[in-house]
């Protein structure tokens, strides 16, 4: 009697992972080498190119960001728009800054945005170099390493570098179609041609990479703005690439500046990824970056005339709200609503401006409204700045800098999920003062939202800053 063993195929293991790890690593090397030649580009077109070596602009534009300036006469030059000039106060220099004002003589007067103050020294119009309209992040660290000696920074990259290229070699022996080690057998039926990929295509692709990393490096360490800087407006050079970056976001955990450019997203500045939708009857004011866009609240519904964030969260507990607005009537400012447009079945961390004008600001506090108000009317049609805070037992409202209310008797804010919203809006009468439209009329800029409180020296700081 004949006895018949079946032996199993061994199975191939191992494939899919290494397939994955040279495909991302292929990837990230090409991501190298096009973000690279994109950054070289405007060389070609007689741009100026220049390293960011400094912070003086974060979070907007960081040290090793690369930015390119179109030239320009600096006789035409506009107030709002970043010029690349050569630095009066050092002769080796370049610097990068948004021009803030044409002083009488016709000197130029710079300012970085991170900057608390203009820039002491003015710069000729004979000095300026272009203007800025494109930024590459991080494309110039590698030159930045080299001017400050980090080596340790730039070796690391290369070591980076070398181990994609041995990680995109991993699935050769799969493209080439050579027998599985393990199990022994093609792994595709015999006589079928190779998959048409050239094996020694990665590491080839590295170094070109590798070739435009060093490239960007040499450069910048050969020509490097002292400041960063940013531009807004202005067509013929394509600005509308490089928007307005404004002031520091102050630690905030959301921020909008109403800066962009167009479209129905407010960015979160903040990094915390609360972007928010600009309804219909709320229009971006825009303009150049040193008129400074804001968002202007038409006559619109709790529907239309709001802005709000995406996604639910939390009430918080203890926090902080900022914000510049003008206004000539009555109505809700900003607040937390458990529905995004709209009337909310809760709402309370209200800012409001009353029937007589006053500034209002105030939580629910389990069955009634603790409430702090101004003595001064608002509604007169110019820019105020308004922070108001709460933690339990305390509620404070500053205005223009100077804290005008407070008062100790707020244990808590309610409780539930909901929506960052600013504009119109249902405030209930029986909060002190409340308004009788819900509609808000008027402009607004600079909203922040702070999980902690501020300090008055940080409020005081804010209010001169200006928006």
């Amino acid at each position: 009697m004949s006895t018949t063993v079946t032996r199993r195929p061994v199975r191939c293991v191992g494939e899919l992972p290494r397939l994955l790890l040279a495909v991302v690593a292929r990837t990230a090397l090409w991501t190298v080498l096009l973000l690279a030649v994109w950054a070289a580009l405007p060389a070609a077109l007689g741009w100026h190119l220049t390293t960011v070596v400094s912070d003086s602009m974060a979070p907007g534009i960081r040290t090793g960001d690369v930015v390119a300036a179109v030239p320009t006469d600096g006789d035409a030059v506009e107030t709002g728009r970043v010029l690349l000039v050569d630095d009066p106060d050092h002769d080796d220099r370049l610097r990068l800054h948004r021009l803030a004002r044409i002083e009488q003589d016709g000197g130029l007067r710079l300012r970085g945005d991170a900057n608390p103050s203009a820039d002491r020294t003015t710069v000729a119009p004979d000095a300026v170099l272009g203007v800025g309209v494109l930024r590459f992040p991080v494309v110039g660290l590698p030159g930045v390493w080299i001017r400050t000696g980090d080596w340790a920074a730039l070796v690391s990259v290369c070591l980076g570098v070398g181990a994609a290229v041995l990680l995109s070699r991993l699935d050769r022996d799969l493209r080439a179609g050579r027998p599985c080690p393990t199990c022994g057998v093609p792994r595709w039926e015999p006589g079928a041609p190779p998959i048409g990929v050239d094996v020694t295509a990665a590491p080839r692709a590295a170094l070109p990479a590798l070739a435009a990393v060093v490239l960007i490096a040499l450069v910048g360490s050969t020509t490097g703005a002292t400041f960063s800087g940013t531009t807004a407006s202005g067509a013929s050079f394509g600005a509308s690439l490089f928007p307005c970056f404004h002031g520091s976001t102050n630690g905030a955990v959301l921020a909008w500046d109403f800066s962009e450019k167009a479209g129905d997203v407010v960015v979160d500045r903040s990094g915390h990824g609360r972007d928010a939708v600009l309804r219909p009857s709320v229009v971006r004011v825009d303009g150049s970056c040193g008129a400074n866009p804001f968002a202007d609240f038409r006559s619109g519904s709790a529907d239309t005339g709001v802005v709000h964030t995406r996604t639910a969260q939390a009430a918080p507990e203890t926090f902080a709200l900022e914000l510049w607005f003008k206004t000539a009537t009555q109505g809700r400012l900003l607040g937390f609503s458990q529905r995004s447009t709209g009337p909310s079945g809760a709402y309370d961390r209200n800012f409001y401006v009353g029937p007589d004008g006053r500034l209002a600001f105030g939580v629910w506090d389990g069955s009634v409204a603790k409430v702090t108000q101004s003595a001064a009317r608002v509604d007169d049609g110019t820019w105020h700045h308004a922070v108001g805070q709460f933690t339990s037992g305390r509620l404070d409202l500053w205005l223009d800098g100077t804290r005008v209310a407070a008062r100790t008797d707020a244990a808590s804010a309610a409780a539930y999920s909901g929506y960052w919203r600013a504009g119109s809006g249902v405030v209930d009468p029986t909060w002190p003062n409340a308004p009788t439209s819900t509609v808000f009329t008027g402009s607004m800029d600079t909203v922040r939202v702070h999980d902690q409180l501020l300090t008055a020296s940080t409020i005081r700081e804010h209010h001169a800053a200006g928006r």
